[in-house]
């Protein structure tokens, strides 16, 4: 069952690397990666099981092929049967599928599932004057940020907000899945449910609800961002990019005006991994400069000896013309971009 979720990330006309795929979901940002991954545009999905194993995720690939759900098309790569489209529309019928993937990356998950608990726990004690509870368990640093949090603003207002939020957010949710999403927190005289015992009410598993419970707390971190002062700062805390930090520096120092040899020999890094740095900034980040590091001559060059899908585009073809293959991947990262936004690929 827990293979059938894979099929999802594969097409009838695509053919994909499996391991592009795993090291997607297990959040490996190397440039070739995230390249294929936003070939795939399975970028929304960077990071959302990064506990996966090498050896249990192949051996779920097997599976499926052993079932034609998957097709070999060659040594690397596979591509989904019909068989296999009409197995996964029955599984995505039966289970429950993340509708934002993408805020894996956009927050902290881990922290804000402890954070969040707390929160609900903390406010329905105080709604009943209780003060003489037990907090549920979670990290020392969380505690020291909801203290801080909770003495800088007023909490009695905050107390009085959080029920109506949590309505409002859930009244737009189907109904078992606005239910199942309470029965996680914990308050005053009653406790949080756990997975197992839920999943023995629903027709969900353990590990639907484990995604369920995911992707509404992350949801409601971004419904909770829009509110007021003190609910956007609290999400803050937890705010991050998926550009890490090293990327983003340069790609600021770029955006600045600075060359990347300028900008290499600053940092002490080498020019390869500066140019490594804004290939990911390329992928990650909409409006890219790509006017002020592809020349011309070379898109000229480029636009007239390649053709097709960037994806089947062959360096090799271009390399004896001097074009380096920074350039050739930046043009292959904007042309790849253009052409999933449904734009001309000469735009």
């Amino acid at each position: 069952m827990l293979a059938n979720r894979l099929l999802y990330f594969f097409s009838i006309d695509q053919p994909r690397r499996p391991n592009v795929i795993r090291q997607v979901l297990t959040n490996k940002k190397t440039v070739s990666n995230l390249f294929w991954g936003l070939s795939y545009q399975m970028l929304d999905w960077l990071g959302v099981d990064p506990r996966i194993e090498n050896v249990v995720f192949n051996q779920q690939i097997a599976i499926l092929k052993q079932h034609n759900w998957l097709q070999q098309i060659d040594d690397q790569q596979l591509c989904l049967t019909q068989a296999g489209q009409q197995c996964l529309a029955t599984f995505l019928a039966e289970h429950y599928w993340r509708k934002a993937p993408q805020l894996v990356q956009r927050l902290n998950c881990r922290a804000w599932l402890q954070m969040l608990p707390l929160v609900v726990q903390t406010f329905s004690e105080m709604s009943y004057h209780n003060q003489h509870y037990y907090v549920i368990a979670t990290s020392p640093q969380i505690q020291c940020w909801f203290k801080k949090w909770w003495r800088h603003f007023d909490h009695q207002r905050l107390q009085t907000d959080l029920p109506q939020l949590l309505n409002v957010f859930l009244e737009n949710l189907p109904a078992q899945q606005a239910d199942v999403f309470l029965n996680f927190f914990a308050g005053h005289q009653v406790a949080g449910q756990t997975y197992t015992q839920i999943a023995k009410q629903t027709k969900w598993t353990v590990t639907d609800l484990k995604i369920l419970h995911e992707d509404l707390a992350l949801r409601f971190a971004v419904f909770l961002s829009k509110q007021s002062e003190p609910w956007q700062a609290l999400v803050s805390l937890f705010q991050k990019s998926p550009l890490p930090t090293s990327c983003a520096q340069t790609y600021q120092r770029f955006l600045n005006g600075e060359s990347s040899k300028k900008i290499a020999v600053e940092r002490h890094l080498k020019i390869n991994t500066i140019r490594e740095h804004l290939l990911m900034a390329a992928i990650f980040c909409q409006n890219f400069p790509y006017q002020q590091l592809l020349v011309p001559q070379q898109l000229t060059f480029m636009k007239e000896s390649l053709s097709g899908a960037p994806s089947t585009w062959d360096y090799q073809i271009i390399e004896p013309r001097e074009i380096d293959f920074f350039s050739f991947r930046l043009y292959q990262i904007q042309q790849t971009k253009i052409r999933q936004q449904g734009k001309s690929i000469d735009e």
